[in-house]
Protein backbone atom coordinates (compact mmCIF):
# COMPACT_ATOMS: atom_id res chain seq x y z
CA UNK A 1 0.00 0.00 0.00
CA UNK A 2 2.80 2.42 0.77
CA UNK A 3 4.44 1.76 -2.58
CA UNK A 4 1.11 2.34 -4.32
CA UNK A 5 0.55 5.61 -2.52
CA UNK A 6 4.09 6.76 -3.34
CA UNK A 7 3.56 5.82 -6.99
CA UNK A 8 0.33 7.74 -7.18
CA UNK A 9 2.10 10.76 -5.72
CA UNK A 10 4.82 10.59 -8.36
CA UNK A 11 2.19 10.25 -11.12
CA UNK A 12 0.26 13.26 -9.82
CA UNK A 13 3.46 15.24 -9.62
CA UNK A 14 4.35 14.40 -13.23
CA UNK A 15 0.80 15.23 -14.32
CA UNK A 16 0.97 18.53 -12.57
CA UNK A 17 4.28 19.36 -14.20
CA UNK A 18 2.83 18.34 -17.52
CA UNK A 19 -0.06 20.77 -17.08
CA UNK A 20 2.18 23.62 -16.02
CA UNK A 21 4.70 23.27 -18.80
CA UNK A 22 2.31 24.22 -21.70
CA UNK A 23 1.15 27.27 -19.68
CA UNK A 24 4.72 28.50 -19.34
CA UNK A 25 5.24 28.06 -23.06
CA UNK A 26 2.35 30.56 -23.86
CA UNK A 27 4.11 33.68 -22.28
CA UNK A 28 4.80 36.11 -25.23
CA UNK A 29 8.36 36.99 -26.01
CA UNK A 30 9.11 40.80 -26.16
CA UNK A 31 10.02 42.03 -29.72
CA UNK A 32 12.12 45.24 -29.43
CA UNK A 33 11.97 45.92 -33.20
CA UNK A 34 8.18 45.83 -33.28
CA UNK A 35 7.98 48.27 -30.38
CA UNK A 36 10.37 50.68 -32.10
CA UNK A 37 8.28 50.58 -35.27
CA UNK A 38 5.08 51.19 -33.29
CA UNK A 39 6.60 54.24 -31.54
CA UNK A 40 7.71 55.65 -34.92
CA UNK A 41 4.21 55.20 -36.30
CA UNK A 42 2.71 56.97 -33.31
CA UNK A 43 5.16 59.87 -33.68
CA UNK A 44 4.32 60.22 -37.37
CA UNK A 45 0.61 60.14 -36.62
CA UNK A 46 1.11 62.85 -33.98
CA UNK A 47 3.01 65.05 -36.45
CA UNK A 48 0.30 64.62 -39.10
CA UNK A 49 -2.31 65.54 -36.53
CA UNK A 50 -0.43 68.71 -35.57
CA UNK A 51 -0.17 69.68 -39.26
CA UNK A 52 -3.91 69.20 -39.66
CA UNK A 53 -4.58 71.37 -36.62
CA UNK A 54 -2.27 74.05 -38.03
CA UNK A 55 -4.06 73.95 -41.40
CA UNK A 56 -7.40 74.14 -39.67
CA UNK A 57 -6.38 77.19 -37.64
CA UNK A 58 -5.03 78.88 -40.77
CA UNK A 59 -8.27 78.23 -42.65
CA UNK A 60 -10.25 79.46 -39.69
CA UNK A 61 -8.18 82.66 -39.55
CA UNK A 62 -8.58 83.20 -43.29
CA UNK A 63 -12.33 82.69 -43.06
CA UNK A 64 -12.57 85.12 -40.17
CA UNK A 65 -10.63 87.72 -42.15
CA UNK A 66 -12.81 87.32 -45.24
CA UNK A 67 -16.15 87.11 -43.46
CA UNK A 68 -15.46 89.90 -40.98
CA UNK A 69 -18.23 92.53 -41.02
CA UNK A 70 -16.50 95.93 -41.20
CA UNK A 71 -18.44 99.16 -41.64
CA UNK A 72 -16.67 101.69 -43.93
CA UNK A 73 -18.17 104.54 -41.90
CA UNK A 74 -16.17 103.58 -38.83
CA UNK A 75 -13.14 105.22 -40.46
CA UNK A 76 -13.26 108.98 -39.83
CA UNK A 77 -16.79 108.90 -38.45
CA UNK A 78 -16.73 112.68 -38.01
CA UNK A 79 -17.03 112.96 -41.80
CA UNK A 80 -20.16 110.80 -41.89
CA UNK A 81 -22.52 113.77 -41.55
CA UNK A 82 -25.07 115.11 -44.02
CA UNK A 83 -23.75 118.64 -43.58
CA UNK A 84 -20.27 117.48 -44.55
CA UNK A 85 -21.51 115.55 -47.54
CA UNK A 86 -23.83 118.23 -48.97
CA UNK A 87 -22.83 121.77 -48.02
CA UNK A 88 -25.27 123.56 -50.32
CA UNK A 89 -28.85 124.03 -49.02
CA UNK A 90 -31.81 122.33 -50.64
CA UNK A 91 -32.38 123.75 -54.10
CA UNK A 92 -35.91 124.81 -53.15
CA UNK A 93 -34.34 127.36 -50.77
CA UNK A 94 -31.84 128.78 -53.25
CA UNK A 95 -34.04 131.24 -55.23
CA UNK A 96 -34.91 133.42 -52.23
CA UNK A 97 -31.41 133.05 -50.78
CA UNK A 98 -29.55 133.97 -53.93
CA UNK A 99 -31.98 136.73 -54.91
CA UNK A 100 -31.43 138.32 -51.53
CA UNK A 101 -35.07 137.93 -50.47
CA UNK A 102 -34.03 135.81 -47.48
CA UNK A 103 -31.93 137.80 -45.01
CA UNK A 104 -29.14 135.96 -43.15
CA UNK A 105 -31.14 135.98 -39.93
CA UNK A 106 -33.70 133.61 -41.51
CA UNK A 107 -31.24 130.95 -42.70
CA UNK A 108 -30.43 129.40 -39.31
CA UNK A 109 -27.69 126.99 -38.35
CA UNK A 110 -24.08 127.29 -39.40
CA UNK A 111 -25.07 128.82 -42.75
CA UNK A 112 -27.12 131.56 -41.10
CA UNK A 113 -24.32 132.32 -38.65
CA UNK A 114 -21.79 132.66 -41.46
CA UNK A 115 -24.13 134.79 -43.59
CA UNK A 116 -24.89 137.10 -40.67
CA UNK A 117 -21.16 137.47 -40.02
CA UNK A 118 -20.46 138.42 -43.64
CA UNK A 119 -23.47 140.74 -43.71
CA UNK A 120 -22.05 142.67 -40.77
CA UNK A 121 -18.56 142.81 -42.28
CA UNK A 122 -19.81 144.01 -45.66
CA UNK A 123 -22.28 146.60 -44.42
CA UNK A 124 -21.45 150.28 -44.67
CA UNK A 125 -24.94 151.69 -45.07
CA UNK A 126 -28.16 149.86 -45.94
CA UNK A 127 -31.12 152.10 -46.85
CA UNK A 128 -34.51 151.23 -45.39
CA UNK A 129 -36.74 152.71 -48.09
CA UNK A 130 -39.09 150.82 -50.41
CA UNK A 131 -38.01 152.48 -53.67
CA UNK A 132 -36.18 150.52 -56.34
CA UNK A 133 -32.67 151.68 -55.44
CA UNK A 134 -33.16 150.98 -51.72
CA UNK A 135 -34.71 147.57 -52.35
CA UNK A 136 -31.93 146.58 -54.73
CA UNK A 137 -29.29 147.64 -52.22
CA UNK A 138 -30.95 145.61 -49.47
CA UNK A 139 -31.29 142.49 -51.61
CA UNK A 140 -27.75 142.76 -52.97
CA UNK A 141 -26.36 142.92 -49.43
CA UNK A 142 -28.32 139.80 -48.45
CA UNK A 143 -27.39 138.01 -51.65
CA UNK A 144 -23.67 138.68 -51.26
CA UNK A 145 -23.65 137.51 -47.63
CA UNK A 146 -25.59 134.35 -48.55
CA UNK A 147 -23.22 133.50 -51.40
CA UNK A 148 -20.20 133.98 -49.16
CA UNK A 149 -21.73 131.82 -46.43
CA UNK A 150 -22.45 128.90 -48.80
CA UNK A 151 -18.96 129.12 -50.29
CA UNK A 152 -17.38 129.21 -46.81
CA UNK A 153 -19.40 126.21 -45.63
CA UNK A 154 -18.22 124.34 -48.72
CA UNK A 155 -14.59 125.21 -47.96
CA UNK A 156 -15.00 124.17 -44.31
CA UNK A 157 -16.13 120.72 -45.41
CA UNK A 158 -13.21 120.34 -47.83
CA UNK A 159 -10.79 121.50 -45.14
CA UNK A 160 -12.13 118.95 -42.65
CA UNK A 161 -11.73 116.18 -45.21
CA UNK A 162 -8.18 117.26 -45.96
CA UNK A 163 -7.31 117.13 -42.26
CA UNK A 164 -8.78 113.64 -41.74
CA UNK A 165 -7.47 111.94 -44.88
CA UNK A 166 -4.01 111.25 -43.34
CA UNK A 167 -5.76 109.47 -40.47
CA UNK A 168 -7.64 107.24 -42.91
CA UNK A 169 -4.40 106.58 -44.79
CA UNK A 170 -2.70 105.57 -41.54
CA UNK A 171 -5.53 103.16 -40.77
CA UNK A 172 -5.13 101.69 -44.23
CA UNK A 173 -1.44 101.07 -43.59
CA UNK A 174 -2.20 99.32 -40.30
CA UNK A 175 -5.07 97.19 -41.60
CA UNK A 176 -4.65 93.49 -40.82
CA UNK A 177 -7.47 91.88 -42.80
CA UNK A 178 -8.64 91.90 -46.39
CA UNK A 179 -12.02 93.14 -45.26
CA UNK A 180 -10.52 96.10 -43.42
CA UNK A 181 -8.48 97.10 -46.46
CA UNK A 182 -11.55 96.88 -48.71
CA UNK A 183 -13.62 98.82 -46.20
CA UNK A 184 -11.11 101.67 -45.92
CA UNK A 185 -10.71 101.80 -49.69
CA UNK A 186 -14.49 102.08 -49.99
CA UNK A 187 -14.43 104.96 -47.51
CA UNK A 188 -11.70 106.75 -49.48
CA UNK A 189 -13.68 106.27 -52.67
CA UNK A 190 -16.78 107.75 -51.02
CA UNK A 191 -14.78 110.74 -49.77
CA UNK A 192 -13.43 111.32 -53.27
CA UNK A 193 -16.98 111.28 -54.64
CA UNK A 194 -18.08 113.81 -52.01
CA UNK A 195 -15.19 116.11 -52.91
CA UNK A 196 -16.01 115.91 -56.61
CA UNK A 197 -19.67 116.64 -55.85
CA UNK A 198 -18.72 119.67 -53.75
CA UNK A 199 -16.46 120.95 -56.50
CA UNK A 200 -19.39 120.69 -58.92
CA UNK A 201 -21.56 122.53 -56.40
CA UNK A 202 -18.99 125.30 -56.16
CA UNK A 203 -18.88 125.65 -59.94
CA UNK A 204 -22.67 125.81 -60.12
CA UNK A 205 -22.67 128.36 -57.30
CA UNK A 206 -20.21 130.50 -59.26
CA UNK A 207 -22.48 130.24 -62.30
CA UNK A 208 -25.47 131.33 -60.23
CA UNK A 209 -23.50 134.25 -58.82
CA UNK A 210 -22.59 135.40 -62.34
CA UNK A 211 -26.20 135.11 -63.45
CA UNK A 212 -27.40 137.03 -60.40
CA UNK A 213 -24.99 139.83 -61.29
CA UNK A 214 -26.39 139.93 -64.81
CA UNK A 215 -29.92 139.91 -63.44
CA UNK A 216 -29.09 142.86 -61.20
CA UNK A 217 -27.66 144.80 -64.12
CA UNK A 218 -30.72 143.96 -66.22
CA UNK A 219 -33.03 145.08 -63.41
CA UNK A 220 -31.23 148.42 -63.27
CA UNK A 221 -31.63 148.86 -67.04
CA UNK A 222 -35.32 147.98 -66.80
CA UNK A 223 -35.76 150.48 -63.97
CA UNK A 224 -34.13 153.21 -66.02
CA UNK A 225 -36.32 152.37 -69.01
CA UNK A 226 -39.40 152.40 -66.84
CA UNK A 227 -38.46 155.77 -65.37
CA UNK A 228 -37.84 157.22 -68.82
CA UNK A 229 -41.17 155.89 -70.10
CA UNK A 230 -43.01 157.36 -67.13
CA UNK A 231 -41.32 160.72 -67.64
CA UNK A 232 -42.26 160.82 -71.32
CA UNK A 233 -45.82 159.79 -70.52
CA UNK A 234 -46.12 162.62 -67.98
CA UNK A 235 -44.67 165.20 -70.40
CA UNK A 236 -46.99 164.08 -73.17
CA UNK A 237 -49.95 164.27 -70.82
CA UNK A 238 -49.00 167.80 -69.88
CA UNK A 239 -48.51 168.77 -73.54
CA UNK A 240 -51.94 167.43 -74.46
CA UNK A 241 -53.44 169.47 -71.69
CA UNK A 242 -51.74 172.56 -73.12
CA UNK A 243 -53.14 171.80 -76.58
CA UNK A 244 -50.01 170.50 -78.28
CA UNK A 245 -48.81 167.02 -79.20
CA UNK A 246 -45.09 166.60 -79.90
CA UNK A 247 -44.08 163.88 -82.30
CA UNK A 248 -42.64 161.83 -79.48
CA UNK A 249 -46.06 161.74 -77.87
CA UNK A 250 -47.88 160.29 -80.85
CA UNK A 251 -49.11 156.85 -79.97
CA UNK A 252 -48.72 157.45 -76.22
Amino acid sequence: MLKLARLLGIVLGITTLGMVTPALAQVPVTDAGALTQLVAQLQQAQQEYQELVSQYNELKSTYAAVSQDVNPNQWATELDQSGMQNTVPNTSLLPNMLDGLSPPSQLGGNLGSLAQQYYGLNKVYIPTGTDFASTQTQQTANETANFEAIATQNLQSLEAREQDLPQIQSQLNSATTIQQVSSIQARLSAEQNYVEAQQAQAQNLQLLADEEQKQGDQAAVQENEQGAAQTISKLCSDATTLGSEPAICQGQ
